[in-house]
């Protein structure tokens, strides 16, 4: 799938203290009517739930982080999921130490501070579908 797009409009917003960052984002699509885009995020969690997909497995693998942390990085795109406008993230994170670690973003990232630019593309908004090959819901292929 190849696409060309322009920004349409950003859209700024501080999310919620101690909202889910996954319902957050949903619900700032929601109010904004994003249903193609980009988001970026820095802030810090409460505690996070991040993961891997496992290839051989075919399935995610969730670990918890139980303590604040600072999201170094936190990127995604906004595409659709069964028609609905869907925000696909993963995060780069830091504990006191400064060790990092990262991976998926599920439920389960309390927000302490965020920060969010979501950034509203035009055109025609990619469909997710189940691929064969890996069993993840993807951007149909080429």
């Amino acid at each position: 799938m190849t696409r060309t797009a322009n920004v349409q409009k950003v859209h700024v917003k501080r999310l919620r203290p101690g909202g889910d960052l996954l319902e957050e984002v949903s619900g700032f699509l929601e109010e904004t009517g994003v249903r193609f885009g980009m988001v970026s995020i820095i802030g810090a969690f409460g505690r996070a739930t991040l993961g891997s997909y496992d290839f051989d497995a075919g399935e995610y693998n969730a670990f918890e982080v139980p303590h604040v942390v600072e999201i170094l990085h936190c990127t995604g795109n906004v595409s659709l999921l069964e028609g609905r406008p869907f925000a696909h993230l993963h995060a780069i994170v830091a504990g006191h130490d400064g060790a990092a670690i990262g991976g998926h973003v599920f439920a389960g990232c309390e927000i302490r501070v965020a920060e969010c630019v979501l950034l509203a593309f035009d055109g025609e908004p990619p469909s997710r579908e189940i691929d064969p090959e890996t069993g993840l819901k993807l951007w149909k292929a080429e």
